[in-house]
This record gives structure tokens, sequence and C-alpha cells, in this order.
């Protein structure tokens, strides 16, 4: 099955007047799985930006290639661009024009057929809360309306990538959590979805891969559930109603509580309620938070 986004080598240098160049991307490779939720996390100054305006067509790599369903970003630019859809963290409408004229005027942008334009903004305006502001102008939307009707403008051509970029920053839980269901809802609908937050708990919540870059370079990829076998203790902690239980090899004891070493849950767990049965209190395996994984490998 071709990848939804296949970035090999990539990479990008800016020309500063009085500065050495900036090399913003350097050897970015990155594949993503169509029909997925892939996060790309990073602190400020990472690389997001630079390699979602290469991806999008806005800007292209001096290097490496970039292809969206095998149509090559720098070759085949406007092929690539009909199929994406971009919520830019920037907030950006056309403050002259009602709601539904800008989604009407993407829709005919982005090739949908006239005949069913007026279908397509309808369903939009009601995934997004926005029905009963079809007919005002932009200009006179609050925060949270523009981010949903930015969000309108994207899908509008029911793109197969979407590229969500910080599309949460600033809104209030209610609409954050409309947002997380639209996200879901598409990605079931077959939409593959590129997302980026600061907000790392709604990575956890939403991504089923993730991507950590910083200085430009690719640092870590996986699912989460990789990430945290990884950078967790790998141990099962356990607590007993008897401690002077006989103890099973590789136990420790630590205070109140025991810890043994994890290598398959599972199986780990089975040979721990085996040994001890109704003697256990508690136990749990604990993993590690995305929030400490992203702390640890970003640090400098």
């Amino acid at each position: 099955m071709i990848p939804a986004l296949s970035v090999k080598h990539a990479g990008k240098t800016f020309k500063r007047q009085n500065a050495e160049p900036l090399e913003a991307l350097k050897d970015v490779n990155l594949e993503i799985k169509a029909g997925s939720i892939h996060g790309l996390l990073g602190p400020n100054g990472a690389g997001k930006s630079t390699l979602i305006s290469l991806i999008s067509g806005i800007s292209v790599a001096d290097q490496g290639s970039i292809e969206v369903f095998g149509l090559d970003v720098a070759k085949q630019t406007q092929a690539a661009k009909q199929i994406q859809g971009i919520v830019p963290q920037e907030v950006v409408v056309e403050p002259a024009f009602t709601v539904r004229e800008v989604l009407y005027y993407f829709s005919g942008m982005y090739g949908v057929p006239a005949g069913e334009r007026d279908a397509r903004i309808d369903a939009v305006l009601k995934d997004l809360a926005l029905s009963d502001k079809a007919e005002e102008r932009a200009r006179s939307l609050s925060g949270g309306m523009k981010r949903r009707l930015m969000i309108a403008k994207s899908i509008i051509h029911k793109p197969k990538l979407l590229i969500l970029d910080e599309p949460t920053a600033g809104v209030d839980v209610a609409l954050r959590q409309k947002i997380w269901e639209l996200v879901r809802r598409l990605r079931d609908e077959g939409t593959t979805i590129l997302f980026t937050t600061h907000y790392l708990e709604e990575a956890e919540q939403l991504c089923d891969r993730i991507t950590l870059i910083n200085h430009g370079r690719i640092i870590k990829d996986g699912s989460l559930k990789d990430l945290q076998q990884e950078f967790s203790k790998n141990v099962i902690t356990f607590e007993l109603y008897d401690r002077e239980a006989t103890a099973l090899s590789g136990v420790v004891a630590d205070g109140n509580a025991y810890h043994f070493p994890m290598t398959d849950l599972a199986k780990d767990m089975r040979t721990l309620t085996e040994h001890y049965q109704s003697n256990i209190k508690s136990i749990r395996s604990e993993a590690v938070s995305l929030e400490k994984i992203f702390l640890e490998l970003t640090k400098d």
C-alpha cells in the first residue's frame, strides 16, 4: 500500500542576512501510514513548521524527496496540493465574506463540483456547529468560531491528507473536545491526519503514532506504547497482604511495595498472580507519560 506521506532525506537551509545560514531540517525521513493520526511533536524552533511547509508545497526542500500518496510534491505540486487540507497555526479568514461564501469559494478552488457544493457546505457547517453563523461575515466571528471556519475550509474538499498545525491552541475545552471528535471521525472515514500540538495529553489521546523532532532532526518515531515501553522502568509494582509469604525469584522489596522486572507484561502478570494468588493487595505497571519522554528526549 502506498504510504500517505513519504519523506526521504529531506533538508532545508535558510539564508540569513548578516548571519550564518540556518539549517532548519537535516536529513529528515518520515513515513505515515494511510488512515492514521500521526503526531508531530517538538519544542518551538524544532523544525515542525518548516517540514509542514515542505509537505504542503508552500516551500521546496533543498534536498531529498517528499511524496503525498505517491505524488512528488516538488514535481507534481498542484496535484499534491489538491488532495491536502491544512489548518495553520495563525488564524486567517476572509473578513469581507460570509462564512458560506468563504466555504463556497474554497470548495470551488479545490474542485468540488458545483452541484455538490451546497450540500457539502451544509454538512461541514453542521460538523463544526457553524450552521447558525453561515450568513455572518467572517470578521464578526469570535476567535473560536474563526478557528472552526479554518478547519471547515481545510476539509470542504474531503482531503486525503489533513494537516492540523496546533488546531486547538487557544480554544476552550468544549471546542477542543469537538475537534477531537471530528479528527477521530475523519480518521475512521479514511482521512490521514498529521497533527501537531503542544498539549502532550492531546497527542496521547489522539495519535496512532508519534514522531519527535528537535533541532531539525527526527529523534524518535513510534507508537505511544512502544515509546512508553522503551522509556519506562519496565517493572511491575505490587503490594501484599501477608509480607511473610515466600518470595518469588526476582522480586525486590521497596518499603511496603515490591518490584518485579517486566519483559512481557501479560506473561509476567500471570507469573505473579499464580505465585501470590489472593495475597496480592494491589498490582500495577507504571507506564511513563509522553510528557516525561518528550522532556527526556528534547533536553539540551
